[in-house]
């Protein structure tokens, strides 16, 4: 199996409670131990032990949450030979069987949810361009690393994705103009032969993709829609993701039940929200986010001086914990943090506590301030020279000085000052941190749905 590795954006998932059943765990089926078995490539010899399983338990992770919290989360280098049963060289690469029970537990102590589900088969209609601007619409046997990419991490993931025949059938119902008409409704029609539920409708034009995924019953309002800029290998595995993403929010499992040792000290969950040892903290970021918004805050936080490692360590519904490692003092880091946009300690007394209340501005937003701030000065300006015009025009007047204390003196309403508008922000919803010290004080969300 080969692995891709990559950093996952950060995502806040909702868990729901489904019925217990007599599966380990508290899962509604059984798993089975082939699902805690990841090859990743190379020769056994060619990495150190620590390295192998590091690897391999990224792409557990990535494939039991459904790609949420791949590249976030690790085992501690010290205690990862407990969760391990054996480290094998295959033909096909590193073999690492995981320890089930024990791996349930880890995400149990840390209420990571389990997809058990299968993605639905997605038929994908992508309008391709050259580099010489030709378009057309890419068919079941065309090979290029956006293909190649999407259908591999698309696999990894349990689900099918596959493109048009674009036989004559195709070629008559669906053309380059079809999408750029937004003649959706005939890629539908076209699509009901494949027997498929879900389609996605997309242009890939170089570095850019913009793909939006509907259910063949209801093309009026897209179920996801995103896009991607990168190159087309990294585009296709981003694709799968999100895909895969979508389908199984919202259909996670929490696992619970298994009786074990608990989290080394280091990692347990009351201890979010804190400082541990030297260097190392727990720190809350409370507030909805967006998916784009995520994915800033998420590089905007890697790029705080400072920090040498980050990582998810636990999220709940509106709320993500960062595991952070820094160097230097942590009023700096925290100094650092505060300075993101949109990121706002709560309370002085939490210092490891932080907020999300803002509404990143587009680029566009941005240009259509400066234009308003330069228009405001050019009025400025032109009321001084105007003013400036009205003076000269009156030391020149020699009429009688009667005449010109006659003169009509401006009026109150005229001598009033404009007073500034207040700046517009958009309509937000003001979020609240929870402070977490405590394991008591985490609230239980597996008998609500949200």
């Amino acid at each position: 199996m080969k692995i891709f590795l990559k950093k996952i954006a950060l995502s806040s998932l909702i868990f729901f409670s489904l019925a217990a059943g007599a599966a380990e765990g508290g899962l509604s089926r059984e798993m089975s131990p082939s699902e805690f078995l990841v090859t990743v490539p190379g020769k056994i010899d060619s990495y150190d032990r620590a390295s192998v399983i590091d690897m391999a338990f990224g792409e557990l992770t990535e494939r039991l949450t459904a790609g949420q919290f791949a590249g976030t989360i690790s085992l501690d280098k010290d205690s990862q030979e407990q969760y391990v049963e054996s480290v094998d060289s295959t033909d096909g690469g590193i073999a690492v069987q995981f320890d089930k029970t024990k791996i349930l537990k880890f995400f149990q102590d840390r209420q990571i949810g389990v997809y058990l589900g299968t993605p639905p088969d997605v038929l994908l209609w992508i309008l391709w361009q050259d580099q010489d601007g030709t378009q057309h619409v890419l068919a079941d046997g065309d090979s290029n690393g956006f293909i190649t990419s999407l259908k591999a991490r698309s696999s990894f993931y349990g689900q099918s994705v596959f493109l048009p025949m674009m036989d004559s059938d195709d070629i008559s119902a669906v053309t380059p103009d079809t999408f750029s008409k937004h003649h959706y409704e005939d890629i539908a029609a076209a699509s009901g032969r494949y027997g498929t539920k879900y389609l996605v409708i997309g242009s890939l034009d170089g570095g850019s993709l913009h793909w939006e995924l509907y259910e063949i019953s209801n093309m009026a309002v897209p179920l996801y829609q995103s896009s991607i800029s990168g190159q087309p290998f990294d585009m296709g595995k981003m694709m799968s993701h999100d895909m895969v993403y979508h389908f199984a929010k919202g259909h996670t499992e929490k696992v619970h039940g298994i009786r074990g040792a608990s989290a080394p000290a280091s990692s347990r969950v009351g201890l979010i929200g804190a400082a541990v040892g030297k260097n190392k903290v727990y720190v809350v970021i409370a507030g909805r986010m967006s998916y784009s918004e995520m994915l800033k805050v998420e590089r905007s936080l890697r790029k705080v001086s400072g920090i040498t490692k980050l990582s998810l360590y636990q999220s709940q519904a509106d709320q993500n914990v960062y595991e952070i490692l820094y160097n230097g003092d942590y009023r700096e880091l925290s100094s650092g943090i505060k300075r993101i946009p949109g990121i706002k300690q709560l309370d002085e007394s939490q210092p490891y506590n932080y907020v999300y209340d803002y509404v990143f501005v587009t680029e566009a937003e941005e240009a259509a301030k400066a234009r308003a701030e330069a228009q405001a000065v050019s009025i400025s300006a032109s009321e001084g020279v105007s003013s400036n015009s009205e003076k000269k025009e009156n030391a020149g007047n020699t009429g009688d000085k009667n005449d010109a204390v006659a003169q009509e003196q401006p009026s109150a309403e005229d001598k009033k000052e404009i007073q500034p508008q207040p700046e517009l922000k958009p309509q937000q919803e003001k979020m609240q941190a929870i402070p977490i010290t405590d394991p008591d004080s985490i609230i239980d969300t597996s008998n609500e749905k949200l």
